[in-house]
């Protein structure tokens, strides 16, 4: 699974926002950092220190966390990223997320997979809950014409709260001081 999520299969753009679309139909937005000054464990320690203080944006529940192979991920969700309102529906969205470091000394890949928009969409009658598949629609999919103004106005603020994601944690590993007591002082 953990090689699954990086074989590509296609790279868009949209608005100026690099993704890739993997060969499982998930969206892919990453960041390579260079010139880290800390050896592979002290990144994963530094991104796992991120994703259990990190609350701002999302809350992340661990899912791997393997130092033998340099990753650490956590799952996480963007709620609300998205309202709006087409007649005579409300729109909610959410987008369950995953947040993924593989660590090399003084090097890691930073990516954020998402897979769904997940929410509601109610009128005065009735509630329905939202699972669609984001590479099934606009404007990663360009032929489905279904919700087309919803998505292709909620994909770029995905992105973008994927990108901002990015910068967070390559500041929490830049950022990040490995401090040793010295105990013979």
């Amino acid at each position: 699974m953990i090689a699954a999520m990086f074989s590509l299969s296609t790279i868009a753009q949209v608005k100026g926002q690099t993704y890739v679309v993997d060969k499982n139909g998930d969206i892919m937005i990453s960041k390579i950092i260079e010139g880290l000054a800390m050896n592979k464990h002290e990144i994963l320690s530094a991104a796992q220190k991120y994703m259990e203080e990190a609350y701002r944006d999302t809350k992340y529940k661990i899912v791997i966390n393997s130092t033998e192979n340099g990753v650490v991920a956590g799952e996480g969700e963007y709620l609300q990223f998205h309202e709006d309102r087409i007649f005579p529906y409300s729109y909610f969205l959410n987008a369950p997320m995953m947040l993924r470091v593989d660590a090399k000394d003084g090097r890691a890949r930073i990516a954020i997979i998402l897979s769904y928009y997940t929410g509601k969409r109610s009128n005065i009658n009735e509630t329905e809950d939202i699972h669609d598949r984001i590479s099934e629609f606009q404007p990663v999919n360009e032929q489905q014409t279904e919700r087309r103004k919803l998505y292709n106005a909620a994909f770029p603020v995905l992105v973008q709260k994927a990108q901002i994601t990015l910068k967070e944690v390559e500041e929490a590993l830049k950022t990040s001081r490995n401090i040793s007591i010295d105990n013979d002082w």
